[in-house]
């Protein structure tokens, strides 16, 4: 296999939110991808090379029949550890005022809020449909756990591009909005609760 060192190939990560999404739009920029959106509209899908997170899980089909020879990225988390990132972001996040959050939840979850057993639903759904769609083309599909330490080793041979010499990214973890405490603010609040 001939590896390119510029991107061939537009890159789809069609894997739920909350499974390395961001981190997936990090790791392709790094990989020389100029035109990446994370959780895309409909309507800008045509000007980019590479996108993840619900903006492309709706819209995976169409993504395929529009861009012929893409590539698709199933970025999968182990279930327990997904639902509870999940059940954290929609509960800190609801969105049950924003039309497009609310279209794309219910497409997914067919719920707007979390609810356990229709996201536990919707995670096995989801993957099943995509490995039945591509269950003939194993050469445009991608699974990689990200969460569980998958990186460069995986996707750059699936994208035939060379393994960069930086550390596979890891964003948009639960620290990113709840800081671990500093060692001096750790001593201060047991301080003040004795």
């Amino acid at each position: 296999m001939h590896k390119s060192s510029s991107p061939r190939y537009k890159v789809w990560d069609i894997g739920l939110p909350r499974t390395g999404t961001k981190t997936f739009c990090q790791a392709v920029k790094i990989l020389g991808y100029k035109r990446v959106k994370h959780n895309p509209r409909l309507e800008h899908l045509s000007e980019l090379d590479a996108a993840s997170d619900a903006g492309c899980v709706v819209y995976y089909k169409y993504l395929d029949y529009k861009y012929p020879n893409s590539k698709f990225v199933l970025c999968t988390r182990e279930l327990d550890s997904w639902l509870t990132s999940a059940e954290f972001i929609y509960t800190k996040y609801p969105s049950t005022d924003r039309d497009i959050a609310i279209l794309r939840r219910m497409m997914i979850y067919e719920t707007v809020t979390f609810d356990r057993q229709k996201f536990i639903d919707a995670y096995h759904r989801h993957h099943a449909d995509v490995r039945r769609y591509f269950q003939n083309r194993p050469d445009d599909l991608l699974e990689i756990n990200i969460d569980a330490g998958e990186g460069w080793e995986k996707l750059c041979p699936f994208l035939e591009l060379p393994i960069p010499e930086v550390d596979f990214p890891h964003l948009n973890k639960r620290t990113d909005f709840y800081p671990e405490p500093k060692p001096a603010e750790l001593a201060a609040s047991q301080l003040t609760d004795l």
